[in-house]
């Protein structure tokens, strides 16, 4: 009866072991892909800082279509804290924090092996994702301001 309760916990963590770092996961396969379709060897560090604002602001198109669609028909444009626009909205303000601190974590691809490692990682692979080294990047008003959109 113990053995079963052990099986129970171990098959419960592999199912949430992945959970856990889904957007870790996401960031990674979005960088994966804009590996792949640069080309890069490498990159420098302004180029990285620019594809790291990039990536914070991947949503902001599908946000303001949301905004905009919440102020159809006499709305105040806010969005209902349980839509998916809301959820990125929240997710980019976090991100664009962490971008101005200069503290948005990326994978390092100023670095030719890093940038190898991240493109021929198995998408979705957490524990070969552990093996990419990241870095710190970002830059105080690098990022178009969203809240012209957002905050009136």
């Amino acid at each position: 009866q113990g053995e079963l309760l052990h099986d129970d916990k171990k098959a419960m963590h592999i199912l949430t072991k992945d959970l856990k770092w889904k957007p870790q996961l996401q960031k990674f396969q979005w960088f994966q892909k804009a590996v792949w379709m640069d080309q890069k060897k490498m990159y420098t560090v302004e180029e990285l800082t620019a594809l790291a604002a990039e990536y914070v602001t991947r949503n902001d198109e599908l946000i303001a279509d949301a905004i905009h669609a919440a102020t159809i028909g006499g709305g105040k444009g806010k969005l209902a804290p349980t839509s998916s626009a809301w959820q990125k909205l929240k997710v980019r303000e976090a991100e664009e924090s962490d971008f101005a601190a200069g503290g948005l974590v990326i994978p390092d691809m100023i670095y030719p092996k890093v940038v190898r490692a991240v493109n021929d990682w198995r998408t979705g692979n957490v524990d070969q994702m552990h093996t990419i080294r990241t870095g710190k990047y970002g830059k105080e008003g690098q990022i178009p301001v969203l809240y012209e959109t957002t905050k009136k």
